[in-house]
């Protein structure tokens, strides 16, 4: 490796041609943050990026940094991790795209990692090994709103600033990121239901490191309130409608 090459750990999150032969790839990259690079002569590679360059993709990545451009110079690339099944399954795929819709929308290049990779990588081998689809978004969307600097509150109201339990029934303000209790609710339309089992498992989940998360479980009922949650509060954050995440299809949480 030159004195000038930086080599990283990267995973794919788009890819498009430029010009005849080269393809311009988005990677988000551990310690970095999100990149896009150069690959030269990509397309007609039968050695460098064969193979390698898929959506999801995670590899060890040599590059070399331009003088006056973001854009990098992609000098070789080693496959990790191929993540083949979540693009041989349809349902995987659409979900493997909810999280690469999110990272794309909500972060910029070079902006510097936090832990946001090692999230990602959690949650595609998630759904790589077969943990159900919706409780891998709920948890992934739970924890990337905590690293993009807007973590849910789940502990307390808004309003009265009693902590968690000291009512009976709760909802969650989408537009401030806490929940409310029923006392300070009033007739106001913007706060969704939210039972207190969901709350106290959103919870625990805020607090456990991503090797622990597999031992939650929703129940049907609980995963309905959390992906409307997720849903309705990533989309205020964001300002923007996330359109991987409504083209999974359930009208009632997306209402």
């Amino acid at each position: 490796m030159s004195e000038s090459s930086k080599e990283c750990a990267a995973i794919v999150l788009d890819c498009h041609d430029h010009g005849e032969s080269d393809l311009i790839i988005t990677f988000y990259c551990q310690g970095i943050g999100r990149m896009t690079g150069i690959a030269k002569g990509a397309k007609r590679s039968q050695k460098r990026f064969v193979n390698k360059l898929e959506l999801f993709s995670t590899l060890s990545l040599r590059y070399t940094e331009a003088k006056k451009s973001n854009l990098v110079f992609i000098a070789e690339a080693e496959l990790l991790e191929s993540f083949l099944g979540l693009r041989q399954s349809m349902p995987l795929y659409r979900a493997a795209t909810v999280l690469r819709e999110l990272t794309l929308v909500a972060t910029r290049d070079l902006e510097g990692d936090n832990g946001l990779f090692s999230l990602l990588l959690w949650a595609l081998q998630s759904l790589e090994t077969g943990r159900p689809a919706m409780t891998v978004l709920v948890l992934f969307q739970l924890k990337f709103f905590e690293q993009i600097g807007y973590r849910p509150n789940l502990f307390s109201c808004l309003r009265c600033d009693q902590p968690f339990g000291a009512a009976r029934d709760y909802g969650f303000d989408g537009r401030a990121g806490s929940i409310v209790c029923s006392r300070c609710q009033g007739e106001q339309a913007a706060v969704l239901p939210l039972s207190r089992g969901t709350i106290k498992l959103l919870g625990s989940a805020q607090n456990q490191p991503l090797d622990r998360l597999h031992r939650l479980r929703l129940s049907r009922p609980g995963l309905h309130e959390a992906l409307a949650l997720m849903y309705h509060y990533g989309r205020h954050l964001l300002q923007r409608e996330i359109y991987s995440l409504k083209s999974l299809g359930d009208t009632h949480w997306q209402a």
